[in-house]
């Protein structure tokens, strides 16, 4: 009868499809040994399950080699691809900026607690504060101001009516004992008044600059930001070639990527599997079925 002849390529087909697909659903199940009267059945765990700790060492040492090398992040890292992404991510956040009407303060605010921000005012204020009152007391800026303040007078001891009567000449007699005494006070005042000077000042320009609007602040400093950008890109590129090989060495690649693979789940493996080539496993299947087929109707054939 005809179906005699439709029989055998049906049934390979079938025994096919569902070979293949036993054959793919044994990589993962059973998750576990299975057992009878003590004697484990074979093929018990599946084959995922049961050699996941060599999978895991072989896929954490072909990442770390192969993947995850210092040539090859190197090569990545400072390709002109993801400089130009750098660039431009740059680029879109000082465009953004400059409509940002918030103040500086403000802004740091988003990044930064408001306490820190406050404390490293504060920080900032002392140093600065404290580095310029030394720089005053070490130099010669009391003797530079009774110059001046001497000259000063001098001027205008001539030009009044001292002048006149010649007595500018009896009090340039004066003039040098008098310069260097005044230096001396002034430059004693300078050294230990300097930083108590010098604070409020400091201070109010931080506060002033805080208090400024973002946008202000970036209005009309497209060259400075393009100075700035060029120093962020050079700075990466340097921190990258020096110290990638050492961040590398520092972090044990294959360690990570074995130990995570371990910690999953096998159920969650074999989702995770299941979602990225789910396509070709059912092809797979299909395939089986085809094959089955096809060996039906060679039999038909040659039988």
């Amino acid at each position: 009868m005809w179906y005699n002849y439709l029989i055998p390529p049906v049934v390979g087909a079938v025994i096919g499809y569902f070979t293949n697909e036993i054959a793919i659903k044994m990589l993962f199940r059973p998750y576990n040994p299975k057992y009878i009267f003590g004697w484990r059945i074979p093929f018990t765990p599946g084959i995922i399950p049961k050699e996941k700790s060599k999978i895991a060492t072989a896929i954490g040492e072909t990442i770390s080699k192969n993947l995850m090398d210092r040539d090859t992040m190197a090569k990545n890292l400072l390709s002109e691809e993801m400089i130009a992404k750098i660039e431009n991510g740059f680029d879109l956040f000082v465009e953004k900026q400059k409509e940002n009407t918030e103040t500086i303060q403000d802004f740091l605010s988003h990044y930064i607690s408001p306490d820190n921000v406050t404390l490293s005012k504060d920080n900032f204020t002392q140093q600065f504060s404290k580095s310029i009152s030394q720089k005053i007391a070490e130099s010669n800026l009391g003797e530079d101001i009774a110059t001046k303040v001497v000259e000063y007078a001098m001027e205008q001891t001539k030009k009044g009516l001292l002048g006149i009567f010649g007595a500018d000449k009896f009090i340039g007699l004066l003039s040098n004992p008098t310069e260097k005494l005044l230096g001396k006070h002034i430059g004693n005042i300078l050294k230990n008044n300097a930083e108590e000077i010098t604070r409020p000042m400091v201070e109010g320009q931080i506060n002033h600059f805080l208090s400024t609007p973002v946008s202000e602040f970036l209005a009309n400093r497209d060259e400075s930001i393009t100075k700035i950008k060029e120093m962020i890109i050079d700075a990466y590129k340097s921190v990258i070639s020096s110290q990638l090989p050492r961040m590398l060495e520092s972090i044990d690649i294959k360690k990570i990527v074995e130990d995570r693979i371990n910690e999953m789940d096998i159920q969650e493996t074999e989702q995770l599997t299941y979602g990225v080539i789910s396509h070709e496993l059912r092809a797979i299947v299909l395939l089986g079925a085809l094959l089955g087929g096809i060996i039906g109707l060679v039999n038909i054939i040659f039988i």
